[in-house]
């Protein structure tokens, strides 16, 4: 019996291939937009949630509330008196832990060097504050007062080791100075890629050994463990022993640092929740798309099968067996469909990876109890949504199946008409609106409208008085653009060696760098060649020779956690100006880029900027790729508006082939019956645009007040996709009055 069910479903989606075709092109489309959005937002949202309860875990944060004070408010900077208060008064209850971020530290292991490796200073304590899955060594041994100890990850010990057994392996690592020579503890299982930071080499925090690599100490961050209260209680402690008044602290839960602001001195990685919810939301309407679409499309072939339900209740077959097998073929049309979205992903795994950033097949591969929840309510929800349209013909008498009257469903395809072109609408306008805003800004709290800063290559036989002038200027032709300054090196890149560091700079590099001087004087106007200002480690290293010293300068490398190198800097000659940099506002960033590469194109091709600050670049590159997602979503919504809109003509040419037969039979040309056809959609059409339209504009301007800089609604976005819907819904119907011209319309008139 089985069989002989399968094989008359097999011939009813022969006689009806188009619809069935839809039917599984537009749930597999479905199926994979919403299994990759879970992927994507399971991920996002599960940064740092893998260590144990991470709710009690924090980083203490700084911020400076004084008036005057420009740029990012925030650090992570944490001074050693608030670090020793707080671990002296709460030792029994909270557990923290130092540490010290160390870029661009060279790792020797036997005889292969590692140049560029990150590195984190950290107290014993860190063992207890993350989830170390430890496989090889134990995490006692960090705890080691006679010499340096390391604790390494899985990754990075193949890396230095060329095995996971790395215990007791000896490694150096040096900058510019002296080697520190450290043992290897334990080897930890590698954190997952959501983790807001690379930690792979950790070393035991030791000042001698820190300075011995050219870091300050005492420039570092705070992690903590709450075992008892909750974080709250420690932060009002902090702020009643501040010491300075303009600094006020926080303790930032482990969960929010991916989703917080951009902190100063920090290496994290940070993502946008508000874009993440919005590609969720635009998901969740292509669903509902494919749904009403599918839920149409079954409405078309149930008036051709009342002749077999009237059989089969003739027969005796019963009400509850008749629904089992719609509900059967339910299930096999979304289980194919479903194969059909899995198999799209796979095909497309290379360019998704590389747009998202984020495997997608081991995630889907994982046993993630939420995506699997996820996706069987979503699978159960499609099964059964077309099964209540056969109650109808099921309850039906055989006389009434095999009446000339057929069951039909005018209004409820009257409504699945109106909101899936109202959804196409919206959608389509949501999504030209969303991302006009999101390359303008994100900011949604006011006084976060940081800077930051970009460099390009300084123009050939540019001046000192040019720069001057650029400074003065453009403020004036773009309030973007807060300053500018010349360089002989990027200070993040300072490399030729001269007796020390040499960096040639404009006068200007100071204040342009908020740098503080701690002895001395700056040059002045009239400041001679052979003057120069150093920082710390120039001073120390140059001994007796400093006759021509005028002042010591603050550390520019501190600002990107690099060693400080021993810098001498000498106002430049206009011939050593090597690099612009500018300091522009965040707000409208890319078109700022944009201006200044073309103000500064040579021989017609616009110059390359790029961004100093290289976490900020991660960033812009993160926005982008949600961006790209977003307008992808955008196309496949436009796909299955099409999709929808060539369903709901089938459906509309069944209903009137009648009178489409009466009209072809008295001359009526294609071009009429297109005319026809798009009648009916444009009636629709209209009532969809004066229901969607204010609404549209009402969601999307109150959608952009919530950001603090917004773009405007423009009159013109909604032209878009009732430019493109409009062209789809002739174009469809064109297709359709063309195909009628093989239509027995005889035997229609006798049906």
């Amino acid at each position: 019996m089985i069989g002989l069910q399968s094989r008359l479903f097999v011939r009813i989606m022969a006689r009806n291939r188009e619809v069935f075709l839809l039917k599984i092109i537009t749930l597999a489309i479905a199926f994979a937009s919403s299994i990759l959005i879970t992927l994507f937002a399971l991920n996002e949202f599960g940064y740092d949630r893998f260590h144990e309860n991470p709710n009690a875990v924090f980083r203490v944060v700084q911020k400076n509330v004084e008036k005057q004070h420009t740029g990012n408010r925030l650090s992570v900077k944490i001074p050693p008196v608030v670090f020793g208060q707080l671990n002296k008064a709460y030792k029994d209850s909270l557990v923290i832990s130092r540490v010290k971020i160390m870029n661009q530290v060279t790792v020797r292991s036997g005889r292969k060097t590692f140049p560029d490796q990150k590195v984190h200073a950290a107290d014993p304590a860190i063992g207890r504050i993350f989830s170390f899955d430890v496989i090889h060594g134990n995490m006692k041994d960090f705890n080691n007062s006679n010499e340096v100890m390391a604790m390494l990850s899985e990754q990075a010990a193949r890396r230095y080791a060329g095995t996971p057994l790395a215990i007791g392996k000896q490694i150096k690592l040096y900058t510019s100075a002296d080697t520190v020579e450290v043992k290897v503890a334990a080897v930890f299982k590698d954190f997952p890629k959501n983790s807001h930071e690379d930690f792979d080499v950790f070393i035991a925090f030791n000042n001698t050994a820190i300075t011995a690599l050219d870091f300050d100490p005492e420039e570092r961050g705070v992690y903590g463990r709450a075992l008892i209260s909750n974080p709250e209680h420690y932060k009002n402690y902090l702020n009643g022993i501040a010491s300075e008044p303009e600094m006020v602290y926080s303790l930032q839960p482990l969960p929010q640092l991916y989703f917080g602001p951009r902190i100063l001195g920090e290496d994290a990685r940070h993502g946008d929740s508000y874009s993440v919810i919005i590609l969720i939301c635009i998901t969740s309407l292509i669903l509902f798309l494919a749904l009403t679409s599918f839920v149409n499309l079954t409405t078309i072939t149930l008036p051709h099968r009342s002749k077999e339900l009237a059989v089969k209740k003739l027969a005796g077959t019963s009400q509850a067996n008749l629904l089992f097998t719609f509900l059967r073929e339910s299930f096999t049309l979304v289980g194919i469909s479903f194969l059909t979205g899995l198999l799209i992903i796979a095909v497309s795994r290379s360019f998704i990876e590389s747009t998202l950033n984020f495997p997608v097949l081991p995630l889907i591969l994982q046993v993630n109890i939420k995506l699997i929840l996820i996706v069987a309510i979503l699978f159960i929800i499609l099964v059964i949504s077309p099964v209540f349209m056969t109650r109808r013909f099921v309850q039906a008498t055989p006389s009434r199946l095999l009446g000339t009257d057929t069951i039909t469903f005018p209004g409820l395809k009257r409504l699945i008409t109106f909101l899936q072109l109202g959804i196409s609408t919206f959608l389509i306008i949501a999504s030209v609106v969303v991302h006009r805003q999101i390359n303008y800004s994100l900011v949604k709290e006011p006084g976060h409208n940081h800077d930051q800063i970009v460099y390009l290559s300084a123009p050939s036989g540019i001046a000192r008085e040019d720069i001057m002038a650029l400074r003065s200027n453009w403020t004036k032709d773009n309030p973007n653009i807060l300053d500018v300054m010349a360089v002989s090196q990027l200070p993040n890149l300072i490399c030729s060696k001269e007796i020390g560091y040499l960096l040639q700079v404009d006068p200007g590099f100071r204040e342009f760098f908020d740098l503080k001087m701690k002895e001395g004087n700056w040059f002045g106007p009239n400041a001679g060649d052979s003057v120069i200002v150093v920082n710390k480690s120039a001073k120390d290293r140059m001994e007796k020779n400093q006759a021509n010293v005028i002042g010591v300068v603050e550390d520019v490398s501190g600002l990107f956690n690099q060693p400080e190198k021993p810098v001498k800097i000498k106002l430049a000659w206009d011939y050593y100006y090597s690099w612009l940099c500018v300091r522009v506002l965040e707000v409208d960033i890319r078109n700022t880029i944009i201006q200044l590469s073309r103000q500064f194109s040579v021989q017609g091709v616009p110059t390359r900027v790029n961004y100093l600050n290289k976490n900020f670049k991660s960033w812009i590159d993160y926005q982008d790729r949600l961006n790209m997602l977003s307008e992808a979503l955008a196309m496949i919504s436009g796909l299955l508006s099409c999709c929808a809109i060539y369903g709901l003509s089938v459906s509309l040419v069944r209903d009137k082939l009648k009178q489409i037969a009466v009209h072809k039979l008295l001359g009526a040309r294609t071009l009429d019956i297109t005319y026809l056809l798009v009648t009916d959609f444009v009636k629709q059409m209209a009532i969809a645009l004066a229901v969607f339209g204010p609404l549209s504009y009402i969601l999307l301007n109150e959608l952009l007040r919530t950001f603090v800089f917004s773009t405007k609604f423009s009159w013109l976005d909604p032209l878009y996709p009732v430019a493109y819907c409009a062209f789809i819904i002739v174009a469809i119907c064109g297709f359709q009055a063309l195909s009628l011209n093989r239509t027995d319309f005889a035997s229609a008139l006798k049906d």
